[in-house]
Formats: C-alpha cells, sequence, structure tokens
C-alpha cells in the first residue's frame, strides 16, 4: 500500500510559535478560523498522534523564509528546528529549506549544505513575500542549485493573502510563470503549490504541458475545490496532484476526510496522497532526510 505523504506541512512547536512573527497568530486565526489554543504551539507527539488519527505516515516540514531579513514582519524560521525533528522521527519527517532569493550566492550556500549536510530533500520559496516573480532572474541561480542537487523546488502561486495589515504584498505568481522554469531547467522538478488559486485553470494547463511541473493542494481544503480541480485529480492528472495541508491551517483529519468523501477510484487516490510526493521527493530512497 502506498503510505499517505503530506507534502508540505510546519513545525508548530511552542518554541517555534514563540519565534513567529506577531502578525502571524491573528491571519491564522482570521483567516483560517485555527483554534486559539492550537495557535499557542502544538508539540511534536501531538502533531504526530493527529497524523495518525489521519492515516498519515510522513509529512514534509517547511523550514519557512518570509521576506528578507531587516524588513519588519518578515521571518527566517530556524532550520535545525525542522533537522532535530527529523531526527527524532525520521520515519515521520522529511525537511524542505526556504530559499531567499535576494541573499545571492550565500543563499546559495545555504541551500546546498542543508541538502548536502542535513539531508532535507526539497527547496520552498514564497516569491510575493520578496515582490520577485517565479521567474525573475535573480531566482535562476536557485533553481539551477536545485537542478544539480537533484531536488524539488515547492513555489507558492496564484493569489497573495493579506497576511500581514500593515505589509500588503502583491500576487505575483500567476501559474504562467512557472513556464519559463519548466522550459529553461527541463530536469528540475517544479511543484505550484496553493493550487495556483484563482488561476487553477492555467495551473492544470502548465502541469499538464511540461513534465516536470506538479501541483500541490496546501491551504485550500478538499471539500472546496473546483469541480474542474476534482476532474483532473480522478482524471488525466493523476500523478501530477500531490497532498498537502500546511498544517496546522488545514487539519490533518478533515483534508484527509475531504479527499475520502470524493469518491476517487484507487489509483488516482494512492497518487494524490502519496505516490506522486514520493516520486518527485524521492522519499522511496534509502538516504537519510531532514
Amino acid at each position: 500500500m502506498t503510505a499517505v505523504v503530506d507534502a508540505v506541512s510546519n513545525l508548530f512547536t511552542p518554541n517555534v510559535v514563540e519565534t513567529r512573527p506577531d502578525w502571524s497568530a491573528g491571519h491564522m486565526g482570521r483567516r483560517f478560523s485555527v483554534d486559539e489554543d492550537r495557535l499557542k504551539g502544538v508539540e511534536i507527539d501531538a502533531q504526530i498522534a493527529e497524523m495518525e488519527r489521519a492515516g498519515i505516515d510522513h509529512a514534509i516540514l517547511v523550514a519557512q523564509v518570509m521576506g528578507a531579513p531587516g524588513i519588519p514582519g518578515s521571518w527566517h524560521m530556524d532550520p535545525m528546528s525542522v533537522v532535530d525533528a527529523v531526527a527524532r522521527h525520521p520515519d515521520r519527517f522529511s525537511g524542505q529549506i526556504g530559499i531567499d532569493p535576494t541573499s545571492g550566492l550565500r543563499g546559495i550556500r545555504r541551500l546546498r549544505r542543508m541538502v548536502e549536510d542535513h539531508g532535507f530533500v526539497g527547496a520552498h520559496v514564497y516569491p510575493h513575500w520578496f515582490d520577485e516573480s517565479p521567474d525573475a532572474p535573480r531566482m535562476f541561480p536557485f533553481y539551477q542549485a536545485c537542478e544539480d542537487l537533484g531536488i524539488p523546488i515547492q513555489i507558492q502561486v496564484g493569489q497573495a493573502l493579506v497576511y500581514n495589515r500593515r505589509r500588503p504584498v502583491r500576487s505575483v505568481g500567476r501559474p504562467t510563470t512557472l513556464e519559463p522554469i519548466a522550459l529553461h531547467f527541463p530536469d528540475l522538478r517544479v511543484i505550484g503549490s496553493h493550487l495556483g488559486y484563482p488561476w487553477i485553470d492555467e495551473m492544470i494547463a502548465i502541469a499538464s504541458l511540461y513534465p516536470g511541473v506538479f501541483i500541490c493542494t496546501d491551504s485550500y481544503a478538499p471539500a472546496y475545490w473546483s469541480d474542474r480541480f476534482d476532474e483532473f485529480v480522478a482524471g488525466e492528472g493523476s500523478g501530477k496532484v500531490m497532498f498537502g495541508t500546511m498544517w496546522p491551517t488545514i487539519g490533518y483529519e478533515r483534508a484527509v476526510g475531504d479527499i475520502d468523501r470524493k469518491g476517487l477510484a484507487p489509483t488516482a487516490r494512492a497518487n494524490l496522497l502519496g505516490g506522486t510526493a514520493m516520486a518527485v521527493y524521492g522519499l522511496g530512497d534509502d538516504r537519510n532526510r531532514a
């Protein structure tokens, strides 16, 4: 049986929560109705218990990078928190490292170190936090590094939300901006996260056209997917879409329950819930990971 993999989740322990910017709790509570007690943090053992109740075997934790250092409201999560979580529970967690496209060669060296020395299985970027489109020139050295390292990169595409009311950000990530990346880096696996909402048809078109482009469903509860996206997951998109929650944004049990109610055929369900992520992230091999 194929393992169930959450392709993008958070480490949300009280220690990590203490380091998050002030605006984040209000955003998660207001936008996603995350319970007030939960916003104080969830210990790793409790997170794993939630995964078990939902039937989730493995989660890829994001060491998030939101904005350039020194800008009010920005946040760079300490990636060693993810390294420590993976070391304690290597069967449950892997890590993907956030990147700061403004950091240049220093950032590329950091990316390489986290993959080669600490076993991160992928990279992750929020283009809107840097006001840089995914196809901006300064992004390309990071894509080259990911391709050289043999890891995928997950890129938030679609609409930017109002995260911090004191610092609004533009929606710079239309799904079509992934096309130049796919053309210039044919061996790079590119994952468009957040469905590309509200440009879901555009995201489907790009993923359908390019073998190395995939879609992650994080931050959007499956009960609210469009009819066209449901059709894609069940049909021609089987093998191109991977399950993600951005937990605790979307609860594990809620997300899996929503998918179960869709009545997907066994192969389409297995690909969505784990098969695609395992193939794209190389989770079936035996190397150590963070």
